[in-house]
């Protein structure tokens, strides 16, 4: 920036120069010492169009930079527009998992009444039916999810409702090269890792056997290996399942160590240290 304006302060200044002189040795200033008038600066005038083509080449530049800058600005206010759509859409989607639910009949007091079970409840049921099946039958995934989501409406809406928002942002922030597994520190990435958040284990857990055996195998479980949007899955989980053997690494981590167990608890001195006998 300091290089543009020097450059435009020499044009500006050779310029005032130049009409100076050419006056003041109009007039009878002999700067010089050569007889001047009018009629032999008609020839210095002339090549004035040397100056005038320098200005017109700045002029050009600038007005170059700043449709350069008008496009940037265009983005920066596209951009800004569409984290409001996507916090929106991170809000819409409580929206969405509130009318997950089922009914089932139970025994209150005397009577059988029908319940509804909805929301952050129905699903926790989902995926403790899931695990469950898991543990105690040898069947196979497909029929595991499909047994434990059968009577639930509002899976696949909720589903179809999270896969595109990924795929928004994945449209919005496009990788460099098409690469197919996203940078930690892109942009991206970033608001993966806010939808990641919203995520229980519970629904991580649909969304990967969704990814395995249904209709979210063709175009969530790319996103999700892309993404890792399972790096919050529970270890007992992907082991449980066996999740390693159909998704790609990634999916639990971009890079190793995200893969690994961590352990985020207090250390054990420090707990002893908030004990009360101990303050």
């Amino acid at each position: 920036m300091r290089l543009e304006r020097f450059g435009v302060i020499v044009v500006a200044g050779a310029a005032v120069i130049w009409v100076a002189v050419v006056f003041l040795s109009g007039w009878g200033f002999n700067l010089t010492g050569i007889d001047w008038s009018f009629e032999r600066t008609g020839q210095l005038g002339d090549s004035f169009g040397v100056l005038s083509s320098l200005m017109a080449g700045v002029a050009a530049y600038y007005a170059y930079s700043t449709y350069r800058s008008a496009i940037s600005e265009g983005v920066k206010v596209e951009r800004r527009a569409a984290e409001t759509s996507f916090l929106n859409l991170f809000e819409r989607r409580f929206d969405v998992l509130a009318h997950v639910g089922y009914s089932q009949k139970r025994l209150l007091g005397t009577t059988i009444s029908e319940v509804a079970v909805i929301g952050q409840a129905a699903i926790e049921s989902i995926a403790s039916r899931m695990r469950h099946g898991r543990l105690e039958t040898n069947q196979q995934l497909w029929k595991i999810y499909n047994d434990s989501v059968q009577g639930v409406s509002g899976v696949a809406s909720l589903l179809r409702f999270t896969y595109h928002i990924v795929a928004l942002i994945d449209r919005q922030f496009p990788q460099e090269n098409n690469a197919k597994i996203a940078k930690k520190n892109s942009q991206s990435y970033q608001y993966i890792r806010l939808l990641r958040a919203q995520l229980s284990d519970d629904e991580l857990l649909i969304i990967a056997l969704n990814c395995v055996v249904s209709k979210g195998y063709g175009k969530f479980r790319p996103l999700v290996e892309k993404y890792a949007l399972l790096h919050n899955l529970p270890y007992g989980d992907q082991e449980d399942f066996g999740l390693k053997d159909f998704f790609a690494e990634t999916a639990f981590g971009l890079e190793k160590e995200d893969r690994q167990a961590s352990n985020d608890l207090p250390p054990k001195k420090w707990l002893e240290a908030m004990r009360p006998e101990n303050q």
